[in-house]
């Protein structure tokens, strides 16, 4: 027993040292929002995500949580009606026996026929989210533009034709395709807000015709200016986006990485993608 828990501490420490370093060297950190299936909700990542300093919303994996809820919410008639066929009850800052980090977290009433079912929900943040449970639930449960982005990546920004065949150039090219998918919906916001004269169809950014744009911005004519506090690309007088111009600072934001190729417990973030930046 004392060698399980000298070698769990020492794996903290290296753990505390590595974000240590990563703190000393990422002058430029994101700030992100990751909202997870229940499928990546096992409290390693939870709390891994916690540690890097993002915003988290997930569902417990498997039977985490769902289970000791259940049994405090027995008797309580305080639900709050969270959608058509959807109740939820919630508990602030919740310090849990088998978790390092207090938790906002949500047990869930639906119904199939006649039967009750029964959900959790988790978040970490500066969000208060249980002061408005209906906004909480529609945001966990609005992914269908993660959803768009994945399948995007399957296809509008997919590598059809190999145009390099060297390890490095296949890793580069597949970095610009994920960069692309999630580029491609804030690009979408920014032109509806900054482009007056695009088409009526383009205005919707919850439906931004993504296929469509990416054809067309893969077409259009720009500079692009390097100046000494960044990089400048101005869009031509040809350009449909005419008179609009995109700055970058030259101090970039870094995604830090994540074990996504080993079996431990971050294996599932192999197919993970499934993060909003904020602005």
């Amino acid at each position: 027993m004392l060698a399980v828990c000298q070698a769990h501490e020492s794996l903290l420490q290296w753990r505390l040292e590595q974000f240590e370093a990563d703190n000393r060297a990422n002058h430029c950190p994101i700030q992100a929002d990751f909202r997870l299936d229940a499928g990546f909700g096992v409290r390693e990542n939870v709390a891994l995500l916690i540690e890097m300093g993002y915003e988290v919303y997930t569902k417990p994996y498997a039977d985490w949580l769902t289970p000791r809820l259940k049994r405090r919410a027995a008797g309580r008639s305080d639900w709050a009606r969270v959608g058509k066929n959807a109740e939820m009850i919630a508990w602030k800052a919740e310090v849990l026996d088998d978790f390092p980090y207090p938790l906002y977290v949500a047990l869930e009433r639906f119904w199939v026929g006649d039967k009750p079912k029964h959900a959790t929900l988790l978040h970490f943040g500066t969000d208060s989210v249980t002061t408005d449970l209906p906004a909480w639930f529609e945001r966990h449960n609005a992914r269908q533009t993660i959803e768009a982005g994945i399948k995007e990546g399957k296809g509008v920004f997919e590598m059809h034709h190999l145009k390099v065949r060297s390890a490095p150039g296949l890793y580069l090219q597949e970095q610009f395709a994920v960069f692309a998918a999630n580029f491609v919906r804030w690009a979408a916001h920014w032109l509806a807000t900054q482009c007056p004269q695009l088409p009526l169809c383009w205005q919707d950014t919850t439906q931004p015709k993504v296929k469509e744009q990416v054809k067309v911005g893969a077409h259009t004519s720009a500079w692009v200016h390097w100046q000494e506090q960044g990089c400048l690309l101005s869009f031509t007088d040809a350009s449909i986006f005419a008179g609009r111009f995109l700055e970058l600072e030259r101090h970039w934001s870094v995604q830090l990485p994540l074990p996504f190729a080993e079996s431990s417990c971050l294996g599932h973030f192999s197919q993970f993608g499934l993060w909003l930046h904020k602005s």
